[in-house]
């Protein structure tokens, strides 16, 4: 259902990405740092009668090529700038999970909305770092132990059982294309540095955010504070989960964002 192909970016790196190449509107799904597209296997079924579904592995991720190049967001943003380019899609409901959203706030801060229908942000707060403007940061993350706080291996956040034979799969991909979280260091950094809320604060196109009820990086009720920052956006919480929304709790996740697309 989902075929692997590749493109080369122009800063000559190899990323790798899975498409139902569907003549319908395109879906777009961005894992979270080491993560892969492996774990939107269950959704993508789910959406694909009615979406063509798209899921990008970001640079030294997945099957995409290990580099030292580009470990910042707005590179992301730039590689999902040409992998749409390069399909041409458009209308694309743009879906995030964990630092996955903030590569999709970051295209839209430097490319804008024009080939963008909706976002939908998987357990993902705009501000990483908590202070006296922002409460909901990730785990214990202050500007007193950033960065070195970032060296600690927090896992991969799941709360609860997620498919055998997906997980099985996802394992021996983890095996075959390893991630290598330390050689990706500089990128973690730069993610938890950004501030999203003045992209957000100005969000022209519709957003839902979902929340894990039980996610171990984050406090859900972020979700219901990102609500108050636009009337564009939705927050939802989706109950027996963490932080892997897409590969935890699937077929909740597939009928909020149904309901979502059918509401705007």
């Amino acid at each position: 259902m989902l075929e692997e192909k590749n493109f080369i970016t122009n800063d000559g790196i190899r990323i790798a990405y899975y498409d139902t190449d569907k003549s319908a509107q395109p879906i777009l799904a961005v894992p979270g740092i080491g993560s892969t597209a492996i774990l939107w296997k269950k959704v993508a079924k789910l959406f694909v009668a009615d979406y063509r579904f798209i899921v990008i592995d970001p640079r030294n991720q997945g099957r995409s090529q290990r580099t030292y190049k580009g470990q910042r967001i707005s590179r992301h943003a730039a590689d999902l700038k040409e992998l749409i380019t390069k399909l041409n899609l458009k209308d694309i409901i743009a879906i995030g999970n964990s630092m996955g959203a903030a590569n999709i706030w970051a295209y839209v801060s430097l490319f804008g909305y024009d080939r963008l229908k909706a976002i939908i942000d998987l357990d993902q707060p705009p501000k990483m770092i908590r202070d006296s403007s922002w409460k909901y940061g990730f785990k214990d993350l202050t500007w007193q132990n950033y960065p070195d706080y970032l060296k600690a291996d927090f896992g991969n956040g799941s709360f609860t059982h997620i498919n055998d034979e997906m997980f099985k799969e996802a394992k021996m991909e983890a095996q075959k294309y390893s991630y290598n979280a330390e050689e990706n260091y500089l990128c973690r950094i730069d993610h938890a540095e950004q501030d999203w809320r003045d992209v957000l604060i100005d969000l022209k196109i519709p957003m839902l955010v979902l929340a894990g009820q039980n996610s171990h990086f984050f406090d859900y009720h972020f979700a219901y504070a990102m609500e108050k920052l636009n009337k564009a956006i939705t927050a939802k919480i989706i109950k027996n989960c963490g932080h892997l929304i897409q590969a935890e709790q699937p077929l909740s996740m597939y009928k909020e964002v149904m309901n979502f697309l059918k509401e705007i």
